[in-house]
């Protein structure tokens, strides 16, 4: 007898009923009507983006723009500013607001708390499975929450544990 499993995505197929303009039938079907090649292999860049290590922290490469000799001195200001305090270091230049994410494209979905959850968690899923990929054996924690390191409202930070 044959069976049939579907293996559900991380994206929760009903959110498409919280959209407001819905461009298709489905998720699939929306984005194909919405984005384009560029738009998919930029979103994909976000999900999976560069990481950087400077002197055992990790880093989002995009949030920490200095490089070679003054990419070390900015960490040794920042030990300084936090104390050698790692996990803060790596969480107050890791963190972004979900609204920055956005910034150029400010749609009705940032009002909706279902929406906005469903983006942490696939932030989450993505930046967690990067870091494990690039650094299996440190305890690399993403998470989720509000105002986390001065940011305004919903924000995603990454961090070593």
């Amino acid at each position: 007898m044959n069976r049939v499993t579907i293996h559900e995505s991380i994206v929760n197929n009903k959110i498409f009923e919280e959209f407001q303009t819905r461009n298709g039938i489905s998720l699939f079907n929306h984005s194909a009507n919405s984005c384009s090649l560029e738009d998919f292999l930029a979103v994909s860049y976000v999900l999976c983006p560069d990481l950087i290590e400077i002197d055992g922290y990790i880093f989002i490469a995009d949030f920490f723009i200095e490089e070679g000799d003054a990419a070390i001195e900015k960490v040794k200001r920042l030990e300084m500013q936090f104390n050698n305090n790692k996990r803060d270091i790596q969480q107050w230049v890791n963190s972004w607001s979900f609204a920055d994410f956005f910034i150029g494209n400010v749609t009705e979905g940032l009002d909706n708390s279902k929406i906005l959850e469903q983006f942490g968690e696939i932030i989450v899923y993505y930046w967690s499975r990067r870091a494990k990929e690039i650094f299996p054996e440190k305890n690399i924690i993403v998470e989720v929450g509000n105002e986390i390191m001065g940011e305004l409202g919903l924000s995603v930070t990454l961090y070593e544990e």
